[in-house]
C-alpha cells in the first residue's frame, strides 16, 4: 500500500531530530490516549525515556493524529514515525507471518495468547525475517482478550441463537458467525455505538475493556461470554534504521522492557476484562446493568470447527508463499498450551 502523506506528516517525513544529545523519536497511535492499553503504552514510552537518562525523548501523536491505522506500518517505514502500533489485519500482506494470532485458534486467556504471540515472534526465524524485510524492530505485544458479544435484546445462550441477527465483527469472524446464520454488517470499532443504539446492528464483537471504553453498555441489553479466539496479532514496532541508530545500552533497555511490558499489560488486560464482565452482571455502570449469558464447551467447539477452514486457508496461502505455516500453526498452538498451563497454575 502506498502512503498518502499529509502536509503535516510530510513535515515530519525525516529522520529523529537530534537537539543536541537527545534524539528525538515520534509515536503514531490510531487509538485515542484512553483506556488501558493507552495507559500501558504511556507508561512504556514514559520509561523509555527514564531509562535512557535524556538520551530519548519520544513525541506522542493519538488517535490518528499523525497516521490512520492502515498507515501506520508505511509510516514507520518511511520516517514519518520512528515508533507506532500496527494490527496485522490492516496490512495483511505485509504482516501474513504475523497474522498467525489472528486465527480462530481458541484461547480463553489474554496473557497465554499474549506471551506465546511474543515469543514466536522472537524466536521464529521467518516472522524475524518478515519483520527484517519490512524494515521494523518488535517491541511488544498487546492483548485484547478473548471475543465477546455485547447486544441489544436477548443474550446469545448458544451459537444457534446468531441466526438472523446484525452482527459487527472482525477478521475472519464474521464468516464464521454467518456459518451459524448471522448477518455480518462491517463496521469499525467506533462506530459500533451509534450502530447499536440505531438498530443498524444487533450484535457487536467486544472485549471487556472496550465495553468500558466506548460506552457500549449505554446501548446494549446484554453480553455473551464467547471465550472462545481472540484478534492477538497487535504489536508496537519500530524502525530498524531508527533502532540501529541508538546506544547499543538503550537498544538493550528498549527490547527488555518491551518484554516486561507484553506480559503487564496482558495481566492488566486481563483482570480488568474480567472485572468488567462481573460488574456489567452485578451493579453495572452508572446504573445500567446487563443480562449474561456464557457459552458452553460445546458451543465453543462448534466455533472452533467453523473456523478450521480458514486455518486451513491460511496454511494454503502460507505454503504457496514458500512459508511452512503448517508448522508454524503448530508452533503457535504449543505455545499457547503451554502458556494455557503456566497461568491455570
Amino acid at each position: 500500500m502506498k502512503t498518502r502523506l499529509t502536509l503535516a506528516a510530510l513535515a515530519l517525513a525525516i529522520a529523529p531530530v537530534a537537539a543536541g544529545a537527545q534524539t528525538v523519536l515520534r509515536y503514531a497511535d490510531y487509538g485515542g490516549n484512553r483506556g488501558i492499553r493507552a495507559e500501558f503504552v504511556t507508561k512504556f514510552l514514559d520509561e523509555v525515556e527514564a531509562r535512557s537518562e535524556g538520551r530519548i525523548k519520544i513525541e506522542r501523536h493519538w488517535a490518528q493524529a499523525l497516521l490512520p491505522a492502515k498507515e501506520i506500518l508505511d509510516g514507520i517505514k518511511n520516517g514519518v514515525t520512528s515508533l507506532g502500533t500496527v494490527t496485522a489485519g490492516y496490512t495483511p500482506e505485509d504482516m501474513f507471518v504475523y497474522r498467525v494470532g489472528d486465527l480462530p485458534i481458541s484461547n480463553p486467556n489474554e496473557i497465554a495468547g499474549s506471551l506465546a504471540l511474543y515469543e514466536l515472534a522472537t524466536t521464529h526465524e521467518a516472522m524475524q525475517q518478515e519483520f527484517d524485510e519490512q524494515g521494523v524492530v518488535y517491541l511488544l505485544n498487546y492483548s485484547v482478550g478473548p471475543i465477546q458479544m455485547v447486544c441489544s435484546g436477548e443474550p446469545m445462550e448458544h451459537v444457534e441463537d446468531f441466526a438472523g441477527r446484525k452482527v459487527r465483527a472482525t477478521a475472519d469472524y464474521g464468516e464464521i458467525y454467518g456459518k451459524f446464520g448471522a448477518i455480518h454488517v462491517p463496521l469499525s470499532l467506533p462506530q459500533a455505538y451509534q450502530a447499536l443504539d440505531t438498530g443498524l446492528i444487533d450484535c457487536s464483537q467486544a472485549y471487556g475493556y472496550v465495553i468500558e471504553s466506548y460506552k457500549l453498555h449505554e446501548v446494549a441489553d446484554s453480553l455473551t461470554v464467547i471465550d472462545g479466539a481472540t484478534i492477538q496479532s497487535n504489536a508496537m514496532f519500530m524502525s530498524r534504521r531508527d533502532f540501529d541508530a541508538m546506544d547499543p545500552k538503550d537498544q538493550e533497555m528498549i527490547i527488555a522492557l518491551g518484554k516486561q511490558y507484553t506480559e503487564d499489560l496482558a495481566k492488566a488486560m486481563r483482570a480488568r476484562n474480567q472485572e468488567v464482565i462481573a460488574q456489567l452482571g452485578g451493579e453495572g455502570f452508572d446504573g445500567k446493568v446487563l443480562k449474561v449469558a456464557t457459552f458452553t464447551d460445546e458451543d465453543r467447539a462448534k466455533l472452533d470447527e467453523a473456523g478450521q477452514s480458514f486455518i486451513d486457508d491460511y496454511i494454503a496461502e502460507g505454503e504457496k508463499r514458500g512459508l511452512d505455516a503448517r508448522a508454524l500453526v503448530e508452533d503457535y498452538k504449543a505455545l499457547l498450551a503451554k502458556y494455557l498451563a503456566e497461568v491455570a497454575g
